[in-house]
């Protein structure tokens, strides 16, 4: 029998390898070591993760000149000494390649949390479980990051379906040996302080800060220009720091034409944006992070474009010859600066048109000399569209502005927001002065429709400005929306032929990375001017097409080297970030939710924190679902990001919330196409799907379902005094990645409907009118408004303000971490005026998760072993057959 000592047995000696600066004695172990007799497959049979720090540094003997930085000789050196087997060794090994090159997720049964920090690693992540007595630390970060982990055992009753009740009973009263009908699982909580953090050594879609415009120059020539003296702006900024509210910032203009302020950052962003095309470039990137206000900042940009082409119509007009013998209107005669004044600092029409008048200003002519006329076109994906045009009437002054939405895919409930054929043909007569008072609102499918109206009198439509909202969603895509790349090169080749100036495009969204740079490449052959920009000092020479494929080329290395779990150096991650940086330093505003702009953050939000919650799976539960891994696994060792998509695992995927749908003999494939089927046949109704009857089989012994059971009570408890509104009453969202998770969330929920619990639904079938109307009930205030939404991440998680909720439950990982931020920014966003608590449930006994977790740099998942608490593989389950439904 193998002598095996506790963490405290360790010499001194052991606890030196951390510090020690020599570089690794071997990349496998001496033969002359002894082999250990321990099985591979011990070593998988592994409690679910928990934080556990190592002894107090009193109860240790400190290094002499610790070095945190290098643990690469720690295994070799724990064999050496006899303290770990050679099976022991190689997983250290394993692990600890997998936190120097991370991919993602480590070994299965790993807490994973996608390289939420990448500071200093901990020797004690590398030893065996059996040091830890089977609870290992969660993270070779977790001793310098703050993280707040712990792991408790959790007993649920095998014949109930745990709906809205406490699912945390005593280990005293519910004891498993004792009670047959009681089976135990382990939950792990761990908050990740920063989940929407950027580092840079490594590649992945997050993106840091570009032209945030917070320095002293660039904040004070953006004040002047707008007419707004800094001296003023500074004490209003620091009368709202002093005050109680919950907002830190104050808007500090309100553009002619607008019906509210822009912030100070939000006021920056349109200058920059409007600035570009001093370079040369006919548009750009609007990339804040979700909850900043992007939509205020397109309407401002807008707006500006709007008031400049104004400004220059009128000075032009007052300096043409013919001007002169018009009789003033009564009242205080106004006139412009003559045509070749050059002393002028001011005009009497400044403040009228919100900045610098063009009679004078190098800067305001410079702008409106680049600025074509035409209406004004936002595109977005149709689900946004409704609201998008709600949200444009509200803060557009209707009587400057014309806001219209056009396309029978997009619902409004106000009948004048819809484009008329008489502003069609007005539209079509080619008056470019009454043409850019237009906005007009279109989803991807139906801007081809609304080219065709123009056709039709032979005429061409020639935006002045296109806005491409959530462009990310649709502008690298194949299929029918991909007519709005298309079209835009048509634009582009269409005004260059005909010595046109080339429209404004600006390509909106948080995230603008899909997958890779390589999403960014239409956008960019659109923006790119070969021909200008290729000149050597030109200073868009480093941001051309050919540089961007230098980066995704990097990109796809350094997926090619973690996906083969081999090294990536360095230098070729910094190549790549320097590359990037050069590119979009000349094409993108982005800021970050936690940056700061002149001295003070952005938001009082702080950094996005997420509670996540690992769960291992009942014993009972074990055989079905490895017999459903075992057959919806690949059979190869490395799945590959191309080799994967929404698709893959679903069932598996779903299982995560219902683990007994494994066990299930009724014949459904729970795909999208499948719900949206059901729910049509069933005219909307959830209750009237062919799921519905199996539910309280599929609702058993599941740790998920236990668990936003007892979120939910906590909402429902919680009468904490939310700020600046009467009401005290909670709401929550609930959201899933999968269609028919959400279903089956909603029904639930509802049969029977709990105490205090008003869920309201959103699904996939509905147009854009009635997503629209049941949101709206939702966020009203009140205690007899619906406190739950329940909706999937593809309808809801983008385009929605939902800060009026405080809770927020994701039911599962995302495709990416690009989804992850993208959901939680529904409530965790400027406009949140109480406590955001946020949860994301994984399930890391679930092969399919794994996947998930590990697809943006692939993930080993050997044969997809299940993994649970309770009974191993192979032993006789003496609770075998119960609870199975009855096909």
């Amino acid at each position: 029998m193998e002598f095996r000592p506790d963490v405290e047995d360790l010499p001194n000696d052991l606890w030196r390898i951390g510090g020690s600066d020599k570089p690794p004695v071997t990349d496998k172990p001496s033969s002359s070591l002894k082999p250990s007799n321990t099985t591979g497959e011990e070593e998988y049979n592994r409690a679910v993760l928990s934080a556990v720090t190592p002894p107090s540094k009193e109860s240790r003997e400190e290094p002499d000149q610790p070095n945190f930085s290098d643990w690469d000789d720690f295994p070799e050196m724990a064999l050496e000494l006899d303290f770990i087997t050679e099976s022991e060794y190689w997983d250290m090994k394993f692990r600890q390649r997998h936190a120097k090159y991370p991919t993602g997720l480590p070994k299965p049964g790993f807490l994973s949390k996608r390289e939420y920090t990448h500071e200093v690693i901990s020797p004690w992540y590398f030893l065996p479980d059996r040091f830890f007595e089977n609870t290992p630390p969660s993270s070779p970060r977790s001793v310098t990051t703050s993280i707040v982990s712990a792991t408790e055992t959790s007993y649920i009753a095998i014949t109930e379906s745990p709906i809205i009740s406490s699912p945390h009973a005593s280990p005293e009263k519910h004891d498993k040996k004792a009670d047959p009908n009681v089976d135990s699982y382990q939950i792990t909580t761990t908050e990740d302080p920063d989940y929407g953090a950027n580092y840079r050594d490594v590649i992945d879609d997050s993106l840091g800060a570009y032209n945030d415009g917070d320095t002293e120059h660039e904040w004070n020539s953006c004040l002047e220009f707008f007419g707004v003296h800094a001296e003023e702006y500074r004490r209003q900024l620091a009368i709202k720091a002093s005050s109680a509210t919950h907002s830190t910032r104050v808007p500090v203009k309100k553009l002619p034409g607008m019906t509210v302020g822009l912030f100070d950052y939000q006021l920056m962003g349109v200058y920059n944006l409007l600035n570009f095309v001093l370079n040369d470039v006919r548009g750009g990137f609007l990339a804040d992070e979700q909850g900043l206000g992007k939509t205020q900042e397109m309407f401002g940009v807008l707006l500006l474009a709007h008031n400049l082409r104004r400004c220059k119509a009128d000075v032009t007009e007052f300096w043409s010859p013919s001007a002169k013998g018009k009789v003033v209107k009564k009242g205080p005669a106004k006139k412009h600066n003559a045509k070749n004044s050059e002393d002028a600092r001011s005009c009497p029409y400044d403040q009228k048109m919100g900045f610098k008048c063009y009679c004078y200003n190098e800067l305001t002519r410079n702008l409106a000399d680049r600025l074509p006329d035409g209406p004004n076109v936002i595109i977005a994906p149709a689900r946004n569209c409704g609201p998008m045009v709600k949200d444009a009437k509200t803060k557009l002054d209707g009587k400057i502005i014309r806001v219209r939405g056009y396309g029978t895919d997009i619902h409004m409930t106000d009948k004048d927001s819809k484009l008329t054929s008489a502003e069609l043909a007005s539209l079509r007569s080619g008056n470019a002065t009454a043409q850019s008072d237009f906005v007009i609102i279109v989803s991807p499918e139906s801007i081809h429709k609304l080219v065709a109206e123009f056709a039709k009198s032979k005429t061409t439509f020639t935006p002045g400005i296109v806005m491409l909202d959530e462009f990310h969603q649709y502008a690298a895509s194949s299929g029918e929306v991909n007519r709005v790349t298309a079209w835009l090169k048509h634009l582009r080749t269409s005004s260059t032929n005909n010595k046109r100036l080339i429209p404004l495009v600006y390509f909106v969204s948080g995230t603008p990375f899909e997958n890779s740079p390589c999403d960014l490449r239409p956008a960019l052959e659109f923006l790119e001017r070969p021909q200008i920009w290729s000149k050597p000092n030109h200073p868009l020479s480093s941001a051309t097409v050919t540089h961007l494929d230098e980066c995704i080329k990097l990109f796809d290395s350094y997926t090619t080297s973690t996906t083969q779990g081999s090294p990536f150096p360095q230098t070729k991650i910094n190549e790549y970030y320097h590359r990037l940086d050069k590119l979009l330093t000349q094409l993108m505003v982005r800021r970050l939710a936690t940056d700061t702009f002149q001295s003070t953050k952005l938001t009082s939000l702080g950094k996005l924190k997420v509670n996540i919650i690992d769960h291992t799976l009942p014993s009972c539960h074990i055989p079905p679902l490895q017999s459903l891994a075992s057959t919806t696994i690949p059979p190869t060792a490395n799945l590959k990001p191309p080799t994967t998509g929404p698709d893959l695992l679903l069932k598996l995927r779903l299982c995560g919330t219902f683990p007994s749908i494994a066990s299930t003999t009724a014949n459904f494939t729970f795909s999208p196409e499948e719900v949206s089927s059901f729910l049509t046949t069933a005219s909307g109704n959830p209750s009237k799907t062919p799921y519905f009857p199996h539910l309280p089989f599929f609702t058993l012994l599941s740790p998920k379902l236990a668990t936003i059971s007892s979120i939910i009570t906590q909402m429902v408890n919680d009468k904490t005094k939310i700020p600046g509104e009467s009401s005290s009453s909670k709401k929550l969202v609930l959201f899933s990645p999968l269609e028919a998770e959400s279903l089956l969330l909603f029904l639930w929920l509802t049969n029977p409907k709990p105490e205090g619990v008003k869920p309201v639904y959103v699904h996939g079938r509905m147009t854009s009118l009635e997503s629209q109307r049941v949101i709206d009930k939702f966020l009203e205030v009140g205690n007899a408004a619906p406190n739950v939404l329940v909706a999937p991440t593809g309808v809801c998680g983008t385009g929605f303000n939902l800060q009026r909720a405080g809770y927020l439950v994701l039911t599962g990982p995302t495709w990416t971490r690009r989804e992850g931020r993208q959901v939680f920014g529904r409530v965790h966003r400027v406009g949140q005026r109480g406590v955001v608590r946020l949860w994301e449930l994984r399930g890391g006994w679930n092969p399919g998760e794994r996947v998930v977790l590990g697809l943006g740099g692939g993930l080993e998942i050997g044969n997809g072993f299940v993994e649970g608490v309770g009974k191993g593989e192979g032993e006789e389950d003496e609770d075998e057959g119960k609870g199975k439904e009855v096909g």
